[in-house]
Order: structure tokens, then C-alpha cells, then sequence
């Protein structure tokens, strides 16, 4: 039997509809993301909150920038994360599609340094992510930039790039250098990282406090999840077999990470990961999935516009582009015999299936009717209710096409010149491929690579590369914290300044103590206030948190006296090993005084 090699166009291309899914979903997490944050863009990003800028600015390194950094209002901050969501809607429709994906870049790694004691490695990688999407034709299928693009330069969906290769180095380069710095005996030896892992109560959810019962298990997927880190960023680029075994590993490592959000309270690392795994999408797959989708139509259809008519044209380029319907016939309604003037009597488009004619809104609905995906959609236009209403709205177009032409033409041009992916951008990204290779082989403790110059240093502080990936890595924490607060009112009152309510704090343990924590990136805040406070520095973190305790007590009730004093206390679990039970120590970390 003879044995095929993927050839290396395979191997690290990308489908060009895997790029546009790839676009759509980071528009989506971007919109999550800022949906998330703005629950504390308060406390988060303003001045008024846990993080002033005078603090943040002195711990950030020389390069490190943030728009997010030049206010320190509310409103600024709220600002800008609308431009951030209004680039990432433009990214979901691919409109101006780089420009936007570096919109949407820049505005991310500006709000990450603007609070970096709240990050976590989903903004690392999310970042990362947005960056190579910049050497990358993510707007090619799919996209507004699609419909109006007339030079037909992306022809064939398959596409390999220097671009396309260093994206899925990346994705890898996060498992297999976090299975290089997993060279703790419990991962390779012992087997019970898993069972470490899951021992941090702080991280972990119900689920989790239920399924470490089974001890085999945990120590199983120990094993799997090392094996798969080290071997399977191999495995997926083989070229032997090749089909099998990237279809197999691009699941078995998105099924990790559903484990994980099963498993963990990390926050949207998960998500952001299987979009990252999702470009390893063949394009064999989209091929087979279109062969499946049902014909919905007996004859092709034929879309006839207005000629002259600019907003008419690319409303049937539109429609064509997004309910994926590429053999539909785009054509000037005066080239077609007595079509135009149908046209002209009737003031509508013409929409032809073999010999029947279509008009106006009823006309719409057979397109969406038509289209693989979306039909469902064009049965609910035909109904009356629906059909009326659709019919003034045309008609209102239908008298402003003129307005309207202008208005495409300004905001919604022709795309008549090539996109630029050429010498320039692939010469870029085999450089930056370089650079977070050096920054990966850097974090090995064995390389002999660290330190590494304050050149580099300035270079991946300005534009967001760093990369560190210690997942679990050398071994699981081992100390599980979680805070109690304790304080006074003016008049006396003991009060439980956590939880805002009257009486002594509860010392106990919850029952999910990951419940304590309102959301993960004030998890990961109060977490890096406690590790600081091991340290012999100043603790900026306590201080500033301290401060914001005491701004914000009458939240909880304005007829209460001012908080007074109060003295941060963190209960912190020890894991043990299999067998044993978990020792628990109180910590004092800090005690704060409310000015006047």
C-alpha cells in the first residue's frame, strides 16, 4: 500500500472559510469579554476603583502602553470599550476587516495593561490570537469585504501562508511548552497533579468537589492531559495520516478544554482555546458539510437589479455573500429580455427561479428561502404578518435608492485592488514567528536563552507578545485562599465588610468556596493581593484595595455609619495528598484605617 505525505501547503494552510469562522468567533469573544468587564469597569478600570492609574503606571514596564491609561473617569473608560465593541461587530461582519481586526488588537492590549493584576492566561492567548489574525485574510469569505470585492483574488479556499503556518505554531506552542515545564514528579511519575488541581477549592466547581472521589480517574487524565500537551502539537502537524490524526487531536484537545470549564472556574480560557483549536478546521470538512446542505431551490436563481443603482447591486451582493448562495446570478435587470422593464413598471427588483418571477418583499423571501442555512428564516418573511410590513419598507427604499447609493458608496466601496498579504506581511510574520519562539524556548528554565536583552524586552511589552505558559506548570498550587473582612463602623457596629452585612465574619467554610469570589478576574485580583503580601514589599495591593472597601461601603446600605477600620484575613486550604485531610490557617494580611 502506498503511503501519501500532506504536502506542506496542507500541513500549515488554512481554509479561507476556517479563517472567517475564526474572525466571526473573535468578535464574539471580544464582545463577551467587554460584557464581562464592563460588570466592573468601576472597580476595575477607573480611578475610583481597586487600580488608580498613578499605582498601575509604576508597576508597568517602559514600552507598555494603554489608551485606557490617558482617564481615569468612568465615562472615558466606557468610551472606549464601546469602540471596542462596535470594531468587533464590524470584525463579526468582516466591513474594512483589517483594519478592524487591528482596532480590536490595539483596544484589547490597551484595556489589559490598563488593570494587569486582574489578567489571566485567556487575555494572554486572546491577545496573541488578534495579533496574527493581522497577517491574515480573515475577511476573504464570508464578510462584507467579500461581497464588495471585485478583483477575485482569492479564488480557491485553500490558502498557506508564512502567516497561516506561525498561527497554529502558536496554538500548539502553548501545549507543548507548558508540557515542558510541567518537571514535577506528579505529572510524570506520581500522577496526581490532577488530583492537586482539583484540590484547589478557591478554583474549583460543584462538579468538581464531587468527581475527586475517584482517585483512578484523576490520576488517568493526569497522564492524558501531560501525554497529550508534549505529543499532540507533534501529532497534529504530521504529515503521515495526515487527515486522521488532525481531526483527532483538534477534538481531543477541545474536549480538554470542555473538561476544563467543567472542572474549573477559569473564567473564558476555555472558550478562547477552542476558537484557537478551531483553525485547525480542513477544509475536506467545509467541503463535506456543503455537500449535505439541502438545495432549496429547483432552478438557479437569477437577482436583477437597477443599472446605475449602487446600493441595489451591493444589497444582491450582500444577500448572495451571507446566505450562502454563491451560484446565484447577479445581473443588471436592462441586459435581460423585457426584465428591465418589468422593473421600471413595477419599481421593484426581479428575482427569477427558471420561469417564475419574483417581486419587491415577496421577492426577498424566496432568496432567504433559498439559502442552505437560513430558509427557516425566509418561511417566517412569507407570512402576512411579515409580508405587509416588508412591503412599505421596500417601497420606502424603493423611493430613496438614490440616498441610499450615496450612502453605500461613501461607507461601502467596491473593492477594486488587491488585499495586501504579500512579501511585506509574510516577511513580518516569519520575524515575529522567530520572537515568540525565542520568548517560548526563553521561559525553560534549561535553555540557556534567559535572560533575554531589554531590547527584546521592549519589543514584546509594546506589543503584547509575552507568553509564559504555566498551566499547572511545574505542578499544581498547593494553597487554596479565600478572604474573610472584618471591620468596625463609626459607631461601633462589628460588621462583615466582604459580604456587607451586620455581625461578626464567617470564618467557616463554604460549601463552594469558589462561590465567594464574584466573578474570576476578581479571583485572580484578590489572589495576587495575598501572594504579595509573602512578600517583604510594599503592599500597593492590600492599599488600594483597602482604599476602595472604604469608598464603597455605603453601597451596601446608605443608612449605615461609615466603615472605620477593617482587617483583611485570608483562610488559606493546604493540599495534601491522596488519603489526607486538608489543613486550613488564617492569615492576617492587613489592616486598614478609613481617613475621614
Amino acid at each position: 500500500m502506498k503511503i501519501e505525505l500532506a504536502p506542506i501547503r496542507t500541513i500549515f494552510g488554512i481554509d479561507l472559510r476556517t479563517l472567517a469562522l475564526f474572525r466571526i468567533l473573535l468578535g464574539v469573544y471580544i464582545l463577551i469579554d467587554l460584557a464581562m468587564r464592563s460588570r466592573d469597569l468601576i472597580a476595575h478600570y477607573t480611578d475610583a476603583g481597586v487600580m488608580p492609574r498613578s499605582v498601575q503606571i509604576d508597576h508597568l514596564y517602559v514600552t507598555t502602553w494603554s489608551l485606557h491609561l490617558a482617564n481615569g473617569a468612568a465615562w472615558f473608560q466606557g468610551l472606549l470599550f464601546g469602540i471596542a465593541g462596535l470594531a468587533a461587530l464590524c470584525l463579526i461582519a468582516g466591513w474594512r476587516t483589517r483594519f478592524m481586526t487591528a482596532v480590536s488588537w490595539g483596544l484589547m492590549l490597551s484595556v489589559q495593561n490598563r488593570n494587569t493584576f486582574v489578567l489571566s492566561g485567556e487575555d494572554n492567548l486572546a491577545l496573541l490570537l488578534l495579533f496574527w489574525a493581522l497577517f491574515l485574510p480573515l475577511g476573504a469569505r464570508y464578510s462584507v469585504d467579500a461581497a464588495l470585492d471585485k478583483t477575485q483574488y482569492f479564488v480557491k479556499n485553500e490558502y498557506a501562508s508564512i502567516a497561516t503556518g506561525a498561527l497554529l505554531l502558536q496554538g500548539m506552542s502553548m501545549y507543548f511548552f507548558s508540557a515542558l515545564l510541567k518537571t514535577h514528579p506528579i505529572w510524570f511519575k506520581d500522577g496526581t497533579a490532577v488530583h492537586y488541581a482539583l484540590q484547589l477549592d478557591y478554583l474549583v466547581t460543584a462538579f468538581s468537589l464531587w468527581f475527586r472521589q475517584f482517585q483512578g480517574l484523576m490520576t488517568g487524565l493526569t497522564y492524558y492531559v501531560y501525554l497529550l500537551e508534549l505529543v499532540g502539537p507533534f501529532l497534529i502537524f504530521s504529515p503521515l495520516f495526515h487527515r486522521t490524526l488532525r481531526m483527532v487531536f483538534m477534538v481531543a484537545f477541545m474536549t480538554m478544554h470542555l473538561a476544563f470549564l467543567l472542572f474549573l472556574e477559569i473564567g473564558f480560557f476555555p472558550l478562547i482555546s477552542i476558537i484557537m483549536n478551531l483553525t485547525f478546521l480542513p477544509g475536506w470538512m467545509w467541503d463535506a458539510f456543503a455537500r449535505k446542505l439541502p438545495r432549496r431551490t429547483k432552478a438557479d436563481l437569477h437577482m436583477w437589479f437597477d443599472h446605475g443603482c449602487d446600493f441595489c447591486e451591493k444589497t444582491c451582493c450582500f444577500l448572495r455573500v451571507f446566505l450562502f448562495l454563491p451560484a446565484t446570478q447577479i445581473r443588471p435587470a436592462q441586459d435581460g429580455p423585457d426584465i428591465g422593464a418589468e422593473l421600471e413598471a413595477r419599481n421593484s427588483w426581479v428575482v427569477t427561479n427558471g420561469n417564475e418571477r419574483h417581486y419587491k418583499f415577496q421577492a426577498l423571501a424566496l432568496v432567504v428561502r433559498a439559502s442552505p442555512v437560513f430558509f427557516p428564516v425566509g418561511w417566517l418573511l412569507n407570512r402576512a404578518i411579515f409580508r405587509n410590513t416588508g412591503n412599505r419598507i421596500y417601497d420606502w427604499v424603493g423611493r430613496n435608492r438614490k440616498t441610499l447609493s450615496k450612502v453605500s458608496r461613501n461607507w461601502f466601496a467596491w473593492r477594486t485592488s488587491p488585499p495586501r498579504f504579500g512579501v511585506v506581511t509574510q516577511s513580518l510574520a516569519a520575524i515575529f514567528l522567530c520572537f515568540i519562539t525565542v520568548q517560548n524556548v526563553a521561559t525553560l528554565p534549561w535553555s540557556g536563552v534567559s535572560p533575554l536583552p531589554a531590547s527584546f524586552k521592549m519589543v514584546r511589552q509594546a506589543l503584547g507578545l509575552f507568553q509564559h505558559w504555566t498551566m499547572f506548570a511545574p505542578f499544581p498550587e498547593m494553597t487554596s485562599p479565600w478572604p474573610v473582612i472584618e471591620g468596625e463602623l463609626a459607631d461601633g457596629t462589628i460588621v462583615d465588610v466582604y459580604y456587607g452585612n451586620v455581625g461578626l465574619a464567617d470564618f467557616e467554610k463554604p460549601a463552594v468556596v469558589s462561590t465567594v469570589f464574584e466573578n474570576y478576574r476578581w479571583r485572580k485580583f484578590l489572589s495576587n493581593l495575598e501572594d504579595q503580601t509573602y512578600d517583604d514589599s510594599p503592599q500597593f495591593l492590600a492599599l488600594t484595595y483597602g482604599q476602595y472597601l472604604c469608598r464603597t461601603w455605603a453601597s451596601f446600605d446608605p443608612a449605615m455609619p461609615a466603615l472605620k477600620s477593617f482587617v483583611i484575613y485570608f483562610q488559606i486550604e493546604r493540599s495534601q495528598p491522596p488519603g489526607l485531610p486538608k489543613e486550613v490557617e488564617t492569615r492576617q494580611v492587613w489592616n486598614h484605617e478609613c481617613s475621614g
